[in-house]
């Protein structure tokens, strides 16, 4: 009897692939309601997690795009849990659960994922030097809170440059990135015209309205996130060979560029300007480029300005009225950091413990919403010393030594035009990380990590005496060739 019920069931159920089979999908979708019910931002995670595990594992190379997507997606103010200061949103299981699934796939296929890179030294330095600065931080519990999101880069970096191994798969990782902006820019639109409030976090940047905070991200950390990625798409544009995809990545690029001026911030507008003028003095092809960019920023701000589209004229007068640093609070951050610097001889205050400090430094600052350095550099000076400034100095130069030897081994290529436009999206993010921003700030380790795996595809393929796509570097038409 028990034999004929199970035959039954298997009868039955054939069509989900047995019994047990279904059973599971039903437990799944069981606990999925139940998560729903408690958390939707949980629920929404847990089901793209599975879908990531799912492509990860058949094309390992579409998880790493969809790790990007993801770091491109997730911000700090839609978390739903804190570990400290770090914060668990509804991406970060995608990028725990892609992560793993790679690491998985690789040891199946005998894919080695610890491999060298040319700033791996002095990256693996700082992180130590973090790590060791714990000893002497009068907070750790927050200390610890900088040093873990270290490791989530150095395994993103990890996974980025084990699968991104050809050329084919670099330029795929490029439209994945450009696919993010372009999604991010659409749905903040989306959530701006329906009114629909993603999170309950406000930012004193835009109270005065005006500013695009899309997706819950603070003015400039918006355009943080956009900036990274408009050189490049405007450069892929130069060496695909089809028309219509050549007007579609200028289109896209226009449009994200558009995106990050509604946010209104300077440094991400004088950042964009920086890498322009970098890529414009390497090559006579990107200055044509660049002097048509130029053209058509002076008509986006004045037509956003004097017609005020999409609510824009608020963030393109701020950006274009004002040179100057009008908030003293910045001045004030970078008086602490010296001061801190001094008092502990150069040894810096170790890993967290600023806002601890601060009162007894600034106790005008401590009261006010800005109480961190603000600034990169300003950073290193007063959490880790003088020894933490020479190994992100010592970084720097790894990096400058990468690219310097990149754009001399693509010379000719289609390979050349991402060897400056990347470069120049980071010039630009490192001037204005100065003035803003984290050491740990995505997505700038992505894009570097990216940059690194082109850095590796060309000295592979150098050694192997194969050679990338020529360029003619001509500029094409949109519409028809030259």
């Amino acid at each position: 009897m028990g034999y004929g019920i199970q035959q039954r069931l298997q009868a039955w159920t054939e069509w989900a692939g047995g019994p047990w089979v279904l059973a599971a999908v039903i437990g799944v979708q069981v606990v999925a309601i139940g998560v729903f019910a408690l958390e939707p931002k949980a629920a929404v995670a847990m089901v793209l997690a599975g879908v990531g595990v799912v492509v990860v594992l058949e094309r390992p190379i579409l998880g790493v795009g969809l790790l990007l997507v993801a770091r491109l997606l997730s911000t700090g103010a839609l978390v739903f849990v804190r570990i400290g200061r770090m914060g668990i949103g509804p991406f970060e299981p995608v990028l725990l659960v892609c992560l793993f699934a790679l690491v998985v796939h690789a040891s199946i296929h005998g894919l080695r994922l610890w491999r060298d890179w040319p700033w791996r030294t002095p990256f693996l330095a700082l992180v130590i030097w973090i790590g060791l600065s714990l000893l002497w931080s009068v907070n750790k519990k927050d200390g610890l809170s900088d040093l873990l999101p270290l490791f989530l880069v150095l395994a993103n970096v990890m996974v980025i440059l084990a699968f991104v191994r050809t050329w084919e798969d670099f330029r795929l990782m490029l439209w994945f990135w450009i696919g993010a902006s372009v999604l991010v820019g659409l749905l903040a639109i989306a959530t701006d015209t329906l009114g629909i409030q993603t999170t309950d976090v406000t930012f004193k940047a835009a109270e005065g309205g005006g500013r695009e905070t899309g997706l819950g991200q603070q003015p400039n950390w918006f355009a943080m996130n956009l900036m990274f990625i408009i050189h490049t798409a405007f450069g892929l544009a130069l060496v695909e060979k089809r028309n219509w995809v050549r007007v579609t990545l200028v289109c896209a690029g226009f449009f994200v560029f558009v995106m990050m001026l509604k946010s209104g911030s300077r440094g991400g507008a004088y950042a964009t300007l920086i890498g322009g003028v970098l890529a414009a003095m390497a090559h006579p092809l990107f200055r044509k480029w660049f002097l048509r960019f130029a053209g058509g920023t002076v008509a986006i701000f004045a037509i956003g300005i004097f017609f005020n589209v999409a609510d824009s004229a608020k963030a393109l007068t701020r950006i274009s009225s004002n040179l100057s640093l009008q908030q003293n609070y910045r001045q004030l951050n970078w008086l602490t950091c010296l001061e801190m610097f001094w008092d502990t001889r150069g040894l810096g205050i170790g890993a967290g413990g600023y806002e601890d400090l601060l009162p007894s430094y600034n106790n005008y600052v401590a009261q006010s919403l800005y109480t961190y350095p603000h600034g990169i550099a300003w950073e290193m000076m007063a959490h880790y010393g003088a020894v933490g400034m020479i190994l992100l100095v010592w970084l720097i130069i790894a990096v400058f030594r990468m690219a310097r030897d990149l754009v001399r081994m693509s010379k000719g290529t289609e390979a050349e035009v991402f060897a400056w436009t990347m470069p120049a999206a980071m010039l630009g993010y490192l001037a204005w990380s100065f003035v803003e921003f984290t050491l740990t700030e995505k997505p700038f380790w992505e894009f570097l990590s990216l940059y690194t795996a082109l850095y590796l595809i060309v000295c592979r393929l150098h050694r192997a005496g194969r050679e990338l796509p020529p360029w003619s570097a001509r500029l094409p038409r949109l519409w028809g060739r030259e």
